[in-house]
């Protein structure tokens, strides 16, 4: 005959903690080596710990991805994140909100100037970072023009239009050959066919920039 082995309080303990988190019996029964995953449930009844809520753990690729993605702390969009993948960004927040607060945070944002900011996701339960403040109008242009002042493109188109308005302002600029224009401008097919009053008129002469002008 078997003897009656009791439950001590260490096991009653453990079993009080593992009751309601879902997770089966037979795992719950490998943290006590002496119990079977019937007499677990058995005694956690008598316990009046309450019905058991018992579910399979469920299984998401993207999820898995995720994770993989994320480690070494890492810090992603979802954009990225679904771009890595290959899968859509749906898909990844989706995720991300069955998990945030629990295993996934908000572990930055992406600061966007004319655009809502980006969240960067970080591995782990920890609080999330601060949202940063929104800045101002002023600090956006001026950050803006920093930027295009390092692009020789848009150096050159801003000193071209200097250059014209200081002209146009110290009249420099005539108006140029109505001829000249004419075969700078690019045909159109559904325009009105020309004429010769049309050399002569030089008010019908469109503007152009200034490669068009004489002095």
């Amino acid at each position: 005959m078997t003897a009656w082995n009791p439950w001590s309080p260490e096991e009653e303990a453990l079993l009080r903690k593992h009751w309601g988190n879902g997770e089966p019996t037979k795992a719950i029964a490998i943290l006590l080596p002496t119990r079977s995953a019937a007499a677990v449930l058995k005694h956690g009844y008598d316990m009046g710990l309450g019905p058991r809520e018992c579910r399979r753990p469920s299984f998401s690729p993207v999820w898995e991805g995720v994770k993989h993605a994320l480690a070494d702390s890492k810090k992603m969009t979802s954009s990225e994140l679904a771009a890595l993948l290959k899968v859509t960004p749906h898909a990844v927040q989706k995720q991300m909100r069955l998990r945030h607060g629990t295993e996934v945070r908000i572990g930055g944002f992406d600061v966007r100037a004319h655009a809502p900011n980006v969240i960067r996701w970080a591995l782990g339960a920890g609080p999330d970072a601060p949202t940063p403040k929104r800045k101002s109008r002023k600090e956006i242009n001026r950050a803006f023009s920093r930027r295009m002042r390092k692009d020789p493109e848009y150096c050159a188109r801003q000193n071209l239009r200097a250059r014209l308005r200081y002209a146009e302002k110290r009249g420099n600029l005539i108006r140029p050959d109505a001829a000249t224009v004419w075969l700078k401008v690019p045909p159109q097919h559904h325009a009105e066919p020309v004429r010769p009053e049309h050399y002569r008129d030089t008010r019908a002469v469109p503007q152009v920039g200034m490669m068009g002008w004489t002095k």
